[in-house]
């Protein structure tokens, strides 16, 4: 087997993202939206403001990934308030995200992007460092939202990288 460059780990992690979040929109569909929306003490509340939190800072990376920009962080931004629009706009974003790691042109993994963090410092970062966040955030969140469900009963299952159906590699 070859061995994987940062093109690979792109296609391979956008698709374990796919997944994944297959995995977890089902479940909550499953649970409904008053649970959904349910305040659970999480971060972002409710399961449904953690998963337009995920949606809006994927949106935001995707940007700074395609165009090197991004609009100023609002923690309090709502992309979708109902469940429907939030699934398709996670397939649409999933999607966005497979075909931008997809694309021929990797000329933006050699360049640099300031961002000024909410410490207040600014950091010179290589692009790359972006697209890593952005599965790392969704890792991250994920695991609170799989964490209220298996409180509810709910069994998330499997989440190991190397088991993604259909791995790109």
């Amino acid at each position: 087997m070859a061995k994987m460059n940062f093109n690979d780990y792109g296609r391979a992690m956008a698709r374990y993202n796919t997944w994944q979040n297959g995995v977890l929109f089902g479940l909550c569909e499953q649970i409904g939206d008053t649970e959904r929306r349910h305040d659970r003490g999480m971060f972002f509340g409710s399961i449904h403001g953690t998963l337009n939190h995920l949606l809006y800072i994927d949106l935001r990376i995707l940007g700074i990934l395609q165009t090197g920009q991004a609009e100023p962080y609002d923690a309090c931004t709502i992309v979708a308030d109902d469940f429907e629009t939030l699934v398709k706009m996670r397939a649409e974003t999933d999607i966005a995200i497979a075909t931008f790691v997809d694309d021929n042109d990797h000329s933006w993994q050699d360049e640099i992007r300031e961002l000024t963090g909410l410490d207040g410092i600014t950091r010179k970062l290589p692009r790359q460092l972006f697209l890593m966040q952005l599965f790392n955030h969704q890792t991250h969140h994920r695991s609170q939202i799989t964490s209220e469900l298996h409180k509810m009963g709910l069994d998330y299952g499997i989440t190991d990288v190397p088991l993604t159906p259909d791995l790109p590699i």
